[in-house]
Parts: structure tokens; sequence; C-alpha cells
């Protein structure tokens, strides 16, 4: 995701923010139009309210991202579903591998949504990952990145789905132990 697929569909005029007439944008402010999402978003996270975006060749400015058409493509990212766990694993630097990650979570019978390295980037320090999952019950994918070497500090999801599943299949059970 660019900064160009980002645009809010609100002409935002950048003296709106300041207060003041900076011309059309700030030169320093501006983004272009190629740049990927996480630099629009270091952006707004040192105090850009609004950010320009520029034409990669003719730096002629195509319109801006506010803090609402981000939080939009910010949402995008982590579509909602009926089952999920969220599970923040750590693990040595030299142990750190996605595809390791992966095959845990498919051994787990799961699918991986979203890989994010959330802290660990210094050299000897622990690797923090949150890894989002289309499972209900993340106690399965923890106890499969165990075997793969990865510790689980946290982990949430929506186990109300997995429990009124379980309760069906009880209730299944019982009635044909009943006949």
């Amino acid at each position: 995701m660019t900064a160009k697929d980002i645009i809010s569909p609100q002409i935002i005029p950048i003296s709106a923010v300041s207060g003041r007439n900076d011309g059309p944008y700030s030169e320093s402010k501006a983004v272009k139009a190629s740049a990927p999402l996480s630099l629009v978003l270091e952006h707004m996270a040192s105090g850009a309210e609004v950010v320009p975006v520029v034409d990669d060749d003719t730096g002629e400015r195509l319109g801006a991202v506010d803090s609402m058409s981000m939080l939009v493509a910010l949402s995008s990212l982590f579509p909602q579903l009926n089952e999920y766990s969220e599970l923040m694993v750590t693990c040595p630097p030299s142990m750190y591998s996605a595809s390791a990650i992966a095959h845990a979570v498919e051994d787990a019978d799961a699918h991986l949504l979203n890989l994010n390295v959330v802290g660990g980037t210094e050299p000897d320090s622990p690797t923090t990952i949150l890894i989002r999952v289309n499972h209900s019950r993340g106690e399965s994918v923890a106890r499969s990145l165990a075997r793969y070497g990865y510790d689980t500090l946290s982990m949430t999801g929506t186990p109300g789905a997995f429990n009124a599943d379980m309760v069906d299949r009880v209730n299944a059970l019982l009635h044909y132990l009943e006949v």
C-alpha cells in the first residue's frame, strides 16, 4: 500500500492545519505517491496531522493523507474475522524466522493472517513478534510455536466461538448416546 492509495477523499488545505498560509504544501513534509504506508505513518507519528502527497515525477500535489484516511488504510490490514487469536511471542534474534513461525502456525491447523516484529530489532535483545491467526483457540498455536522454540508471552482471541461450537458437539454426542 502506498501514499497514493490512502489519499483522503476530502480536499484538505495544508494551511487549515497550521493556521497560516504555507503555500500549497511544505516541501519537507510532502511524500511521494509511491512512498510506503510505513513512511507516511512515520510522518504522522512525528506530529504531522496532514501529509501532502506529490507525484513522483512532476512533484505536483495529488492530495493529502489525514488521520481518518490513515486509520481506514491501517484497518484494512487487519480484517475482522469471527474466529481469531493474537499471540505475542519472543525468541532470540538468531532464531527469528518468519517461515518457521508460519510452519508452526500451519502445524496447528491455522493460517497466519498477520506477522509484525514489534520489538527486539537491536542486537542482543530478544525479538518480539505479534502474530494473528484464524483460529479461536490460541493454545494449540502456542504449543506448536513452543515446539519450534518460540515462547508465548500473551494471547488474546475469541474463545466464545469455540465454546459455542464445542457445546453443540457435546450436545449432539449426548443425543446419540441416549438413542
